[in-house]
């Protein structure tokens, strides 16, 4: 692997680490026999349940057959039920099995181990310029983060 000089584009070292904890993210993921995606449904469901369609679809920033797509995979898995919502056939409603609520804490430790092996080596100090910096260059770009680092309109969803 070549050394990182200075003179390299900061966009090409910023796509190169995504990509790499992406790839990362989805080989710890796969250990719970899910794909990356999944686990944003399931943290999602596990702190609001009984959530739309179409609201997985706007929290994921997917289109609506994509997040049909994965909620029936997940539903198959066991992770998920669909029911209808406030009695309305017409509108389904989706909510965390006890086995996706299980993986969810499982996401959480995986989450963490994989933030601990991304920022081996830093101190609290580079830690939080790091995450300053990141902030700016994502709102350079048009594109706001919140607290927890990720974009706004962050999604890993299209499998």
């Amino acid at each position: 692997m070549a050394k990182t000089k200075l003179s390299d584009p900061v966009g090409q070292m910023l796509t190169l680490a995504a990509r790499r904890h992406r790839v990362r993210s989805a080989a710890l993921l796969s250990e719970l026999g899910l794909f990356p995606g999944q686990d944003q449904v399931l943290r999602a469901l596990a702190a609001e349940n009984d959530l739309t369609m179409g609201q997985i679809a706007d929290l994921l920033n997917i289109r609506p057959p994509t997040a049909s797509k994965m909620i029936s995979r997940m539903e198959a898995q066991g992770l998920l039920l669909r029911k209808d919502k406030d009695g309305d056939a017409r509108l389904v409603a989706v909510a965390i099995s006890n086995e996706g609520l299980s993986r969810s804490k499982e996401i959480d430790r995986i989450s963490r181990k994989l933030e601990k092996e991304a920022l081996a080596g830093m101190d609290d100090k580079d830690m939080r310029r790091l995450r300053r910096l990141l902030k700016k260059v994502s709102r350079n770009l048009g594109q706001e983060t919140q607290d927890d680092g990720t974009p706004d309109d962050a999604v890993d969803g299209d499998e």
